[in-house]
């Protein structure tokens, strides 16, 4: 549906080896935490999810388009123990930025295809990340459907009859999956007053976000919290520790966070005043 039916058919007619992903992080990751969407999912939804197993399944009518799939789920918890999945879930590993509505629009054709061969009525896009876990309905679409048969049909004329296909067909495009509307706040007051608020502040909000990277830069390596007094206030000294203005912080994993206010009481008592390393170095030995 990509359009890259050369490169297909040098794959499908045996002249390429396909591509070995044995070695590429991102598939192996996939493969490795496969696993782990059954439960996410189940967890999520209260919907009991399954292995679909090495099956491969076969069109009924074209016994050229098979598919292999991750799991079988249900559209809505089974009443009975005996009832059969009603549902794909398509299970992929994400560590890059795309939304789910544009992994959902890159990955339709290959889920459209897996419902044209198995007859099932649904599917669900589960997206594993990093840091997250989110799924997505696909509903089915017997137009998109027919589209597709149609043009796998004609892509599997060149390899039945061994015949290259000498021009590149248009790409397909998947449907537009993000739903939510597209809104101009021009008419909320409120809105408005806010939004010319950011535009007024934005100079100083870029400055401050490059201030907080550079402040961090120069944190101490071995240090657990440094910080900044606040100027002298009501008779305070400038170093007063009590009343910190910045404080930096270092987690037990290394990331440092920024926060302004006191510094904490435990911290106080262990405070230390920094000094360039030549200068420390010449109060530890003790030299003049």
């Amino acid at each position: 549906m990509a359009g890259d039916w050369r490169e297909v058919w040098l794959e499908k007619t045996g002249r390429v080896a396909p591509a070995d992903l044995d070695f590429v992080p991102a598939v192996q990751i996939g493969v490795a935490t496969e696993h782990l969407h059954a439960r996410f999912f189940e967890r999520r939804t209260g919907v009991p999810c399954r292995p679909a197993g090495d099956q491969t399944f076969v069109h009924a009518e074209l016994d050229f388009l098979v598919a292999h799939l991750d799991f079988l789920t249900w559209s809505e918890p089974p009443a009975t123990a005996d009832r059969p999945p009603d549902t794909i879930l398509e299970a992929k590993f994400h560590g890059g930025p795309k939304s789910e509505e544009e992994l959902a629009a890159y990955y339709y054709w290959q889920v459209q295809h897996q419902l044209s061969v198995t007859g099932l009525h649904g599917a669900v896009l589960s997206i594993l990340r990093p840091s997250s876990y989110s799924f997505l309905p696909v509903p089915r679409s017997e137009r998109d459907i027919a589209t597709l048969i149609e043009t796998e049909r004609a892509f599997w004329w060149h390899v039945e009859n061994d015949i290259e296909p000498t021009v590149d067909p248009l790409a397909v495009p998947p449907p537009d999956f993000e739903t939510m509307r597209i809104v101009d706040m021009s008419l909320h007051n409120e809105f408005m007053s806010l939004g010319s608020t950011l535009v007024e502040h934005r100079a100083g909000m870029l400055a401050f976000k490059v201030a907080e990277t550079e402040i961090k830069a120069l944190m101490p390596e071995d240090a657990r919290v440094a910080y900044l007094p606040p100027p002298a206030v009501n008779g305070g000294g400038a170093g007063s520790a009590a009343a910190a203005a910045v404080v930096l912080s270092r987690s037990k994993d290394g990331r440092l966070s920024l926060k302004f206010g006191d510094l904490p009481r435990k911290y106080r008592d262990r405070s230390e005043p920094w000094m360039p390393a030549f200068a420390a170095a010449t109060v530890a030995s003790g030299d003049e």
